[in-house]
């Protein structure tokens, strides 16, 4: 939070994350610190943050990479209504069987072969539990814990992201603005996709099927890229 609000990023309570707010001045205790704006000035529009975002990876030496042996698959916990805890219960007080067995399930994952190669968990105050693992770790969990369609793949298109500065913005937004656009040019409906960004990584996730046609997209960025700085 403390390296985020020194390079000009403010929280913002309606979309609940942090933005860049370089043209306002951020006022504390001590008194007002003008925050100075980006060396670069921030994109336009769609198509300049594209070609920003594939320029800063290919200056970064990060290629999008896929392992066609990870089949993601996403899933939801279940609600147990009946014996979890009231809305206006203590979060700690009581757990319900269907939340016992879901924390079995990813105990299980974390400690017993074949280990996660991938696991993304989601929790909120108000949602059930959101999962988006390898399909090789749903043996860890009973047959009704988790709700979804078990048989509908998912193929993560990943970028390292730890080389790139701490202030980089926009990256996965260009990469999956890229995917939707290019991939709609080519035929009428677009490719799907959904992503996932941490502070290590962005993650990018399309239908197995549609793999060659995400995977076109980004070569035809990449080459973009090149003819441009040629």
């Amino acid at each position: 939070m403390q390296a985020l609000e020194e390079r000009g990023f403010q929280f913002e309570d309606q979309t609940s994350s942090y933005i860049n707010s370089f043209h306002h001045n951020r006022k504390n205790s001590a008194g007002s610190l003008e925050v100075q704006p980006p060396s670069t000035p921030p994109p336009t529009n769609i198509s300049e943050l594209q070609t920003r975002t594939f320029a800063t990876l290919k200056r970064r030496n990060i290629i999008p990479t896929v392992d066609s042996d990870i089949r993601l698959v996403q899933c939801a916990g279940r609600r147990d209504s009946a014996n979890g805890m009231s809305q206006r219960g203590n979060r700690n007080s009581m757990t319900s069987a269907a939340d016992d067995a879901l924390h079995l399930g990813l105990v299980k994952s974390l400690i017993a072969p074949p280990y996660p190669r991938f696991l993304s968990l989601t929790l909120t105050d108000t949602e059930a539990a959101s999962l988006l693992l390898d399909h090789t770790l749903l043996p860890n969990f009973t047959q009704d814990v988790l709700l979804g369609a078990k048989d509908e793949y998912l193929t993560p298109i990943t970028l390292d992201l730890r080389d790139l500065p701490v202030e980089s913005t926009g990256i996965v937004c260009g990469v999956a603005g890229r995917l939707v656009g290019a991939t709609s040019e080519q035929m009428a409906n677009a490719v799907e996709m959904s992503y996932l960004s941490t502070a290590r990584a962005g993650t990018v996730m399309v239908a197995e099927e549609k793999l060659d046609r995400a995977l076109g997209a980004l070569r035809g960025a990449e080459n973009s890229v090149l003819s441009t700085a040629d």
